[in-house]
């Protein structure tokens, strides 16, 4: 009897841990997901707090015409315009409500030029990028405007921070063109490239439906 016993616990000893193994597999998905949850939130700010390298007045200046009429707008992109945008650009964007800047020619009425100011996330920090197009969809000025204090000589030493004298007069074709040919480029040039593309375009986008 005592025999009979034994044997059956050590049967279901490999039953018990299948039943275990079963369950872990079950669970483990939701228990990853909590666990880089977790990292994430223990590693965003390991950047360092974040820097401004111009102020809002300073880059909006440089970024739309003189004299023009400055309009402050907060809305999302039509679905024409970013059916437009994604075709002729190759750019998805977003379906969010945007704070940009329109310019408005004081005797014509017209829209003239656009500006945005956004920050996305940069490894364990943040970056803040300004750009400004024209009405024939040319790149006026770009900036990097504020970067976490842990990557500035990391994007000095690539990119470069402040004004990014490269893309000054770029069309957004041809800033497209740029974005695709920068697969082997380092990964500050590389996010500055796309993300300015991307806020060219949704400016590009509202220009275009401007009323």
């Amino acid at each position: 009897m005592r025999f009979n016993n034994l044997s059956a616990g050590i049967i279901s000893a490999p039953s018990c841990l299948a039943s275990f193994l079963a369950a872990a597999l079950i669970i483990s998905p939701a228990f990853l997901m909590s666990v880089w949850s977790g990292e994430a939130q223990a590693h965003k700010g390991h950047g360092g707090p974040m820097v401004s390298l111009m102020k809002k007045k300073e880059a909006l200046k440089a970024m739309l015409p003189g004299g023009a009429k400055i309009v402050k707008r907060k809305q999302k992109v039509s679905g024409e315009a970013a059916d437009r945008v994604e075709e002729q650009y190759g750019v998805d964007l977003a379906n969010s409500v945007y704070t940009y800047y329109l310019a408005k020619d004081r005797e014509s009425g017209e829209f003239i030029g656009a500006a945005i100011i956004q920050k996305f996330g940069y490894r364990h920090g943040d970056v803040s990028i300004a750009v400004g197009i024209d009405a024939g969809q040319r790149i006026t000025k770009a900036a990097i405007t504020g970067l976490s204090e842990k990557y500035i000589p990391e994007f000095d030493g690539t990119v470069g921070t402040g004004f990014i004298d490269k893309y000054e007069g770029m069309t957004l074709k041809q800033l497209a063109g740029e974005v695709a040919g920068l697969e082997s480029a380092d990964k500050p040039t590389r996010l500055f490239a796309s993300r300015l593309l991307e806020a060219a375009a949704l400016l590009d986008a509202f220009l275009h439906s401007a009323k």
